[in-house]
């Protein structure tokens, strides 16, 4: 299934669901360029300082929240915050099922350590991922993948990796208790 169909199905079940869901208008042509591709460290960087892999790994919710904004202005356009999972080749990380999303909006969490992860997805389909090859580094106790961004067409992506959407926006992690807002008074 291409990655705009699955784009359809996460706001269809964000529907289903009672959830709100940004609006995703897709667009043609490609926004990562070899100019983005040196631009991010330094825009990241400067956004959220030196952060160490351990503020990276399994960091993938807040990580993402954070820079969406600070992206969306780079790139001049909205960028959509994406809940999912990652399949890469027979391996499957993080999946959780539309049931388990149903039964965690009735239940909240009760784990801080959920089942699920996030990146950010770009109006052209192209994803990005700040979190997971670190956090697969640090979990596997490798070098490879450690600091790396993955980012690209998500219907295009090396290795055999594929970006499975499950919801857009944040209100599902709200609803559950799992995103958290601080105010300034």
């Amino acid at each position: 299934m291409a990655y705009i169909d699955e784009i359809n199905e996460s706001i269809a079940r964000a529907a289903r669901l009672g959830l709100k869901s940004p609006n995703f208008q897709a667009v043609e042509g490609e926004l990562l360029t070899q100019k983005v591709y040196q631009d991010i460290p330094y825009i990241v960087r400067d956004a959220l300082g030196d952060v160490g892999a351990e503020e990276v790994a399994a960091q993938c919710l807040s990580y993402h929240m954070r820079l969406l904004p600070i992206l969306s202005d780079y790139f001049r356009t909205e960028l959509t915050y994406t809940i999912g999972y990652v399949s890469m080749g027979k391996e499957t990380l993080f999946e959780q099922s539309e049931e388990q999303m149903k039964a965690l909006l009735e239940t909240g969490i009760e784990n801080p350590q959920l089942q699920i992860h996030a990146w950010l997805t770009l109006p052209t389909c192209e994803i990005m991922d700040f979190t997971l090859p670190t956090t697969y580094a640090v979990v596997n106790k490798t070098k490879e993948g450690y600091g790396s961004v993955l980012a690209g067409h998500a219907d295009r992506l090396l290795n055999n990796v594929q970006y499975r959407p499950m919801l857009l926006g944040e209100d599902y992690l709200r609803r559950i208790g799992a995103l958290i807002e601080f105010r300034m008074f």
